[in-house]
């Protein structure tokens, strides 16, 4: 079994990241792409049974798409985003809200255009969100992705996690992180050890079992 964990970037233009683990939670790989086709031929080549992308893929109901110039409107009045990131934010856990003008609008595009592709070719995808498995698998201390010290801290608490991370541990940036975060997802998700936010209507955010 090989799962793929994506951490994509809103243009084709600056590498994404994949990390793929086996059934026991081994590295089998970390490798990048830049078209989406790449991606394809890495799922032709490795038959993953799931991939976990660490973007939203779906818009809130109501919304067609992201453009202020649309008169496409939320079906909820006052809502700010999906029903994901709503509950997301009522457990403390912050996010960008899948909204219309968003500033990772491009990125939202770009996943949802790959979760259809990939999902047409018979695959499984999820959504993942690598904040928000940090902070349940980690604690409420985790130190801001940009931050000198998260690098550090990730390292530290995904060697224990990840089989066969050590000779990798160098060569680890945040965005590789990210992907290794969505991986493990991934892996959760198939040990039936995940909870799911949101509605299938607006796409589910996947996340490490909640505390009960």
């Amino acid at each position: 079994m090989v799962i793929l964990g994506v951490d994509l970037r809103a243009s084709a233009k600056r590498p994404s990241t994949v990390v793929a683990l086996d059934s026991q939670a081994r590295i089998k790989f970390i490798d990048s792409f830049s078209d989406d086709n790449e991606l394809v031929q890495m799922t032709e080549c490795h038959n993953p049974e799931l991939i976990a992308i660490g973007a939203p893929l779906g818009l809130p109901d109501g919304l067609c798409c992201l453009e202020t110039s649309c008169n496409c409107h939320f079906s909820v009045p006052l809502r700010k985003g999906r029903q994901s990131e709503a509950e997301l934010s009522r457990m403390g856990i912050s996010c960008f809200f899948t909204s219309k003008g968003s500033i990772i609008r491009n990125l939202i595009y770009r996943s949802m255009a790959l979760s259809s592709l990939l999902s047409g070719l018979g695959l499984e995808v999820i959504e993942a969100y690598p904040h928000a498995t940090k902070v349940i698998l980690f604690g409420d201390n985790v130190p801001p992705k940009n931050s000198a010290e998260s690098l550090v801290f990730m390292k530290e608490r995904l060697a224990p996690l990840i089989q066969g991370l050590g000779p990798h541990l160098g060569g680890l940036d945040r965005n590789s992180c990210d992907a290794m975060l969505n991986a493990y997802t991934g892996f959760l998700h198939t040990q039936d050890a995940t909870d799911t936010l949101g509605t299938p209507k607006e796409g589910r955010v996947v996340l490490p079992k909640l505390p009960c």
